[in-house]
């Protein structure tokens, strides 16, 4: 497995970005590529496009709604059906 030099596994971010069905864009952050698949997964096949994004900071950035998946606080309180 390669890495991009500068970068180890433990600085990898998973970051996935949509446009939701409301119209809204969502962005998503993930502690693993399995679990962002998943979804992924799901919201494409809702007829939704989504983006891998390298990175993301919400001070630099602009997203309606931005969900750090790895918190289980924003686990329950997402709930992807909504949005797609």
């Amino acid at each position: 497995m390669s890495e991009t030099p500068g970068q180890n596994n433990a600085d990898k971010r998973y970051i996935l970005q949509f446009k939701a069905a409301t119209g809204f864009t969502v962005v998503l952050e993930y502690g693993g590529q399995a679990e962002m698949e998943k979804d992924q997964q799901r919201i494409e096949e809702a007829g939704l496009t989504c983006e891998h994004l390298s990175e993301f900071t919400t001070q630099f950035h602009q997203a309606d709604l931005y969900m750090d998946m790895r918190s289980p606080e924003c686990q329950v309180q997402f709930d992807l059906d909504d949005w797609i």
